[in-house]
């Protein structure tokens, strides 16, 4: 009779959990943080949007309109290779200031693959800034760095996509304007959760609840016996 109520209790708690997991499962995900930005692109310049680290967990929905042709890409980078950049851009722009470095990181490793000749970048210079961001420096950085392409559709004026990283990796968010007249683009980032990692906990709330209910039925049954002859 003990292995009975014993394997009951045991029952009663899978079934507890396999009917948490179920309710669980049944909350319907929320929207997740959003983000936009509308700006203009100058001819054959382009721009870059870090957003943040995201995983299989949780990834991304990106939107995007604008006035004309665009390339849109999805770059992804590991942390620890980020820091590599950081430190690699240390070391060869020692007199750059640091908090460039920390937020244009992409920029600057693309620019360094572009002109490796340039010692130092003077960021203050209108010249610079536009050697910086040109499409040509994007264009050798992605030659450069071909594993970071995480998506990279036809240049079109309406884009949308949904993106789960393999791994966690930080984001970014490129789009580049070939043609010789100014472009307004604009574009959202929504934050959305792995429909798969709901399917999981379905498929365990699935096999836990018939297991519990098989465990729990002979020691419920006995209880009733046992309540019954008294």
């Amino acid at each position: 009779m003990r292995w009975i109520t014993l394997l009951g209790r045991i029952g009663a708690v899978i079934l507890m959990i396999g009917l948490a997991l179920l309710v669980f499962s049944l909350i319907p995900s929320g929207a997740g943080s959003q983000s936009g930005w509308i700006q203009p692109i100058e001819p054959e310049q382009y721009m870059i949007r870090e957003l943040r680290v995201y995983s299989p967990q949780t990834g991304l929905q990106i939107s995007v309109e604008s006035t004309d042709n665009v390339h849109v890409y999805l770059l992804g980078v590991s942390p620890v290779e980020l820091d590599n950049w950081r430190t690699l851009l240390k070391e060869t722009y020692p007199d750059l200031d640091e908090i460039f470095i920390e937020f244009y990181a992409m920029p600057l490793i693309f620019f360094h693959e572009a002109y490796p000749e340039q010692t130092l970048p003077n960021l203050d210079d209108p010249q610079t800034q536009s050697m910086l961001w040109n499409v040509v420096v994007l264009d050798k950085g992605l030659q450069a760095h071909p594993e970071i392409i995480l998506w990279d559709p036809p240049p079109s004026s309406t884009f949308s996509h949904e993106l789960f990283p393999a791994d966690a990796l930080d984001i970014m968010a490129v789009i580049a304007n070939p043609s010789s007249s100014v472009v307004e683009v604009n574009m959202a980032i929504r934050e959305i959760a792995s429909v798969v990692a709901k399917e999981r906990v379905i498929v365990a709330a699935r096999l836990l609840i018939p297991i519990g209910i098989a465990l729990a039925i002979p020691w419920l049954i006995l209880r009733k016996v046992k309540k019954s002859t008294f």
